[in-house]
């Protein structure tokens, strides 16, 4: 793809949207449509799970943009010039109540990539429960959250997502992806 120009059509306090005009390998000039965040630079995920019991983390929490609940992982929004790792910890502490220990990071990654110019990076927790940082967790939510942790077993997350789709709430692709295939 060559000579890209982008126009803004729409912005808003979070997102913007662009016409990508470009050129393609045949020649042809192509409108494409690409959703920016305004705010951020990156996305963060976390797979959480507890040292002893082996559950983990995943959260019934509800959103807008589908208007309703989906099952998905902790995650967060990070602002130019903070640091991931502490966000992180921020994050599963905000969302979840819980204190971890980053055991590992994956690279810088893409989501949607075809509309959406978003930077994800995973961040894997563990959390040792038994501690007593973790005796009593408790959230840290914005008004606007609205927010459940719920606590699986790996090997029965699965069955516990086709349950939760069944019964309507929606699948965040992260946790089918990691538990599931």
């Amino acid at each position: 793809m060559r000579d890209r120009e982008e126009k803004i059509i729409f912005q808003g306090d979070w997102l913007s949207i662009k016409r990508a005009t470009y050129r393609s390998v045949l020649g042809e000039v192509v409108d494409w449509e690409v959703v920016e965040r305004s705010k951020s630079e990156t996305v963060i995920i976390i797979l959480a799970w507890m040292i002893h019991s082996g559950r983990y983390i995943l959260l019934r929490q509800f959103r807008a943009g589908i208007n309703r609940h989906v099952i998905a992982l902790p995650a967060g929004v990070v602002n130019p010039g903070h640091d991931l790792r502490k966000q992180a910890h921020n994050e599963l502490k905000e969302e979840t109540g819980y204190i971890g220990r980053i055991v590992s990071r994956s690279p810088v990654l893409k989501i949607n990539p075809a509309i959406l110019d978003c930077d994800v990076v995973v961040f894997e927790m563990e959390i040792d429960e038994n501690g007593p940082e973790n005796a009593e967790p408790r959230q840290e939510l914005e008004p606007e959250e609205e927010i459940e942790v719920v606590l699986v077993e790996k090997d029965r997350v699965r069955d516990f997502l086709i349950k939760e789709e069944k019964k309507g709430t929606a699948i965040d692709v992260a946790c089918w992806f990691t538990f599931a295939i």
